[in-house]
């Protein structure tokens, strides 16, 4: 990494990344002597859960720089029930082997979600997110908290989160025997910078979901800019897109106040294997999910990348199911924006992650920012670019996973810059 790479990692680290400050779990074991670890939440408004394997990884040095840290991961097994029912089938002899051997050929079939998170949270926050999002959408779930993030040792750089995304697909493959295949990556905002990274590295990926993208750091901050020196931009979506071969699906709100709209409609325009886009009218940054075709969207793009196989899967409880899927492909192709009503919650808990995830990010995301302002490239803060120096506003991530409706449609027109 030359003199001028360091400078632009240094910069960005400071304005790009926000970590929870404390982080809101620690990582404890079970006192069973199975060795299993768990996530312990520190704060009564984070909720335990425990349907999910967690394990810290190490992540090894990294060809661009980064690396050598330890993160956490936590592994989602669609259909899972929770950890007592495992352990009470652990002393089941040669049926719980069986089980077992079961349950990782069926997980190794399913798609599984890599979730990149936003900023300003952590897997505290995100657990029952991603749980919902297991249980819905009927796939595995694997999430992980960046470098420097929640209990990850180091510091949130560029090249760290390049380097952690890398470390966690070996680990998908390595460790619970899901092939690059059966995966999608799942960027959400500054999570689309590692995202399209490993999207662009692995042609043989089975999907890539961008929700609320930047096209690049700069392009955060000046949405129209023609042209700037790449040492000196971040996660340069623009040049990664063109290169990624999987199906890729870009959702955005038309009301996007912190990442622009524009910026999810050029990606879309860059992929050369897109998707019907999400563009949700009226949805901002933090309440995407709340959009009545969220669900729906996703649902159909897994259809698309999975084939019969995910449409003859059994629905988990309370998912709308493929056939919402095939409800909604006449209205995505007639070209209508989704707007009206939100949808109604999928569950108390993914509600009550948003509202966490809100309240943790406001309060993490307080700083004086200077008289002029923009969006910082991970869409969850402002640098202030006047006397001021540098502030964090608009933090906030919230997630929802939500029930079904119309989705689909053109782009809205954007004027650029901040709304």
């Amino acid at each position: 990494m030359g003199p001028w790479d360091r400078l632009v990692e240094n910069i960005s680290s400071k304005l790009a990344f926000f970590p929870p400050t404390p982080a809101t779990y620690a990582v404890r074991e079970h006192q069973d002597g199975t060795g299993e670890q768990y996530i312990q939440p520190l704060s009564p408004d984070v909720p335990k859960v425990l349907q999910c394997k967690v394990k810290i990884i190490p992540v090894p040095p990294f060809k661009r720089g980064g690396g050598g840290t330890n993160i956490v991961t936590a592994f989602f097994r669609y259909g899972s029930h929770s950890r007592s029912s495992h352990a009470s089938s652990g002393a089941g002899g040669a049926s719980s082997s069986a089980a077992t051997a079961a349950a990782s050929s069926s997980a190794a079939s399913r798609l599984t979600l890599l979730y990149s998170h936003g900023n300003a949270v952590d897997l505290g926050h995100m657990l029952p997110v991603y749980r919902e999002l297991s249980r819905l959408l009927k796939v595995n779930v694997m999430g992980y908290d960046y470098s420097g993030y929640g209990c990850s040792t180091g510091s949130p750089t560029v090249n760290n989160t390049l380097a952690d995304i890398t470390a966690v697909l070996a680990c998908l493959q390595d460790t619970y025997g899901i092939p690059a295949g059966r995966v999608v990556l799942y960027g959400q905002s500054v999570g689309s910078g590692p995202s399209c990274y490993l999207g662009a590295e692995r042609a043989d990926l089975a999907g890539v979901v961008l929700h609320s993208p930047l096209l690049s750091g700069v392009r955060v901050l000046k949405p129209h800019v023609r042209w700037w020196p790449a040492w000196a931009d971040v996660y340069p979506n623009h040049t990664l897109a063109p290169k990624i071969k999987s199906p890729v699906l870009v959702m955005h709100g038309t009301e996007d106040e912190v990442i622009h709209i524009s910026c999810g409609k050029r990606l879309h325009e860059l992929c050369p294997n897109k998707a019907t886009p999400l563009w949700a009218a009226g949805y901002g940054h933090q309440d995407l999910e709340m959009c009545s075709g969220y669900l729906p969207t996703l649902e159909n793009f897994l259809a698309k990348v999975a084939g019969q196989q995910y449409l003859q899967m059994p629905a988990g409880p309370g998912a709308a199911g493929p056939s919402v899927v095939a409800q909604q492909q006449q209205q995505q192709q007639q070209g209508q924006a989704v707007g009206g009503a939100p949808a109604p919650a999928a569950a108390a808990a993914a509600a009550g992650a948003a509202a966490q995830q809100r309240a943790a990010a406001t309060a993490s995301g307080a700083g004086a920012g200077g008289s002029g302002s923009a969006s910082t490239p991970s869409g969850a803060g402002q640098a202030g670019a006047g006397s001021g120096g540098a502030g964090a506003l608009n933090g906030q991530n919230g997630h929802q996973a939500t029930g079904a409706g119309t989705a689909g449609g053109p782009p809205a027109s954007a004027s650029g810059g901040r709304r």
